[in-house]
């Protein structure tokens, strides 16, 4: 059985996460920062600690196991902020114990908790991030990159642009259920299990999606 590390100084707050998810999982609880050397394969945060300074967000990264932020009416911008920083999502402390509970299973599964409505704005950002003049060497080509085709490389460009199918189908002259159906090949071929996780592992290799070359031998190949 997995276990969560709850922590916040709010005795309340660690009572109502306690509650929600004892019944599947070990918790753990500390009432005070600052995080532990184990660890634990997902840390319920209070987002007070970032609030107050005792936790920087850039410091997130260097996190051992997954972290769930929980604040109190934070901006949208915040939480955009938290997730592209290596946060596996956000969820507000007024949210309910069933949505606590999904939110911990998701992130478990390997997903990322984020309101939907903000998926392209974290896309977006991952892609500021990746064309900012000081970057990191760049990392190998995600494993089955050089497997898609030239229609499918076309669909991932917009993806990382952060618009909806419908705008894809549109720009790409072929109807949705066309886009749906190059995403559902696109997962596949890149293990991934959405649109924000594909951005997340493409985040440095936009380069290499347009590298004219490999388009123009796809395109060859294709033929």
């Amino acid at each position: 059985m997995n276990t969560v590390l709850l922590i916040s100084p709010h005795t309340d707050a660690l009572e109502k996460w306690r509650q929600v998810l004892a019944l599947d999982y070990t918790v753990a609880i500390l009432p005070d920062f600052p995080l532990p050397d184990q660890a634990y394969p997902l840390t319920v945060l209070d987002a007070s600690f970032i609030d107050q300074g005792k936790l920087q967000i850039s410091a997130i990264k260097h996190h051992p196991g997954k972290l769930l932020i929980i604040g109190d009416n934070w901006p949208e911008e915040l939480q955009v902020k938290v997730v592209v920083a290596g946060a596996a999502g956000y969820c507000e402390c007024s949210t309910s114990n069933s949505v606590i509970l999904k939110a911990v299973e998701s992130i478990l599964q390997g997903d990322i908790w984020v309101q939907r409505h903000l998926v392209p704005q974290v896309i977006g950002t991952l892609v500021k991030i990746t064309r900012a003049p000081v970057a990191p060497p760049p990392k190998p080509a995600p494993a089955g990159l050089d497997t898609l085709s030239v229609r499918e490389r076309d669909v991932v460009r917009l993806i990382l642009r952060g618009i909806s199918n419908k705008v894809i189908a549109s720009e790409l002259f072929i109807s949705e259920r066309t886009v749906k159906a190059h995403l559902t090949s696109i997962f596949k071929k890149l293990h991934v299990p959405d649109r924000l996780h594909l951005a997340i592992l493409l985040k440095e290799s936009e380069e290499l999606l347009n590298n004219k070359k490999t388009t123009k031998a796809l395109a060859e190949t294709e033929s």
